[in-house]
């Protein structure tokens, strides 16, 4: 019994008696970065088994951002450009280029051991021009997209280079004037538009009727935002 005792003790001091036995699990590393002139975009990794990881996780730095993944297969990386943006995505594998896409999306195979490396550059691409308007003339307007600047001036007035989406123009009511309500102006690349607004300036008639119309929550917000926008005037 002694002799079993020394035996065992020999063994496990030397190495050479392994009573269990361990494998680390085998991983994929993933780094995707993101750079941009302006504003940084977001992106969406999906694995085939429905897995999916996002600058928009808690915890994530939408700069750069490395992590491992277990679930090998078919894989989406997806890039999200802000308004008006393009995006061109360099692909690296273990280190080297292996392909520059100018597109938001690319799908891989992703193997025990992968190491891959997504630079994700933002540019602004996507650019069109507003013409605005109005009657009278020598109104004052704001122009505001979401994730853009606010653009402002007098009409008429010229935007250009503008990110393309959708904008909420709010034009100011010279006194004596009805409040128009806000437009809409849709930017599309390479393309100019206009956006002409006639307000209404004739007095109410006595004994006119007002239709009243229930006011919706987008239209109060409206409301809220271009009264800001008239007392900003006003206090100049």
């Amino acid at each position: 019994m002694h002799l079993r005792g020394s035996l065992f003790t020999a063994l496990l001091l030397t190495g050479l008696f392994v009573p269990f036995s361990s494998h680390a699990v085998p991983q994929a590393s993933i780094t995707v970065e993101q750079v941009s002139g302006k504003s940084l975009g977001s992106w969406v990794l999906l694995s085939g088994n429905g897995t999916t990881h996002s600058s928009t996780d808690p915890g994530v730095n939408n700069s750069s951002y490395s992590f491992g993944l277990t679930d090998f297969g078919p894989v989406t990386i997806t890039a999200l450009p802000p308004n008006g943006m393009s995006a061109k995505i360099s692909i690296f594998r273990g280190g080297e280029l292996v392909k520059t896409l100018v597109l938001p999306q690319y799908s891989f195979t992703l193997y025990p051991n992968d190491t891959y490396r997504f630079l994700v550059q933002y540019s602004l691409s996507r650019l069109g021009t507003v013409g605005l308007t109005s009657d009278p003339s020598g109104v004052r307007f704001r122009m505001k997209g979401r994730g853009t600047r606010t653009y402002s001036g007098v009409t008429p007035f010229t935007v250009k280079n503008v990110p393309s989406g959708s904008y909420s123009v709010l034009m100011s009511a010279p006194e004596g004037c009805f409040q128009p309500r806000p437009h809409t102006a849709v930017i599309t690349p390479d393309t100019r538009i206009a956006v002409h607004v006639t307000i209404n300036c004739t007095k109410n008639q006595s004994g006119s009727t007002v239709q009243r119309i229930r006011p919706t929550k987008r239209s109060l917000v409206d409301y809220a935002e271009q009264r800001e926008f008239n007392s900003r005037g006003t206090r100049k």
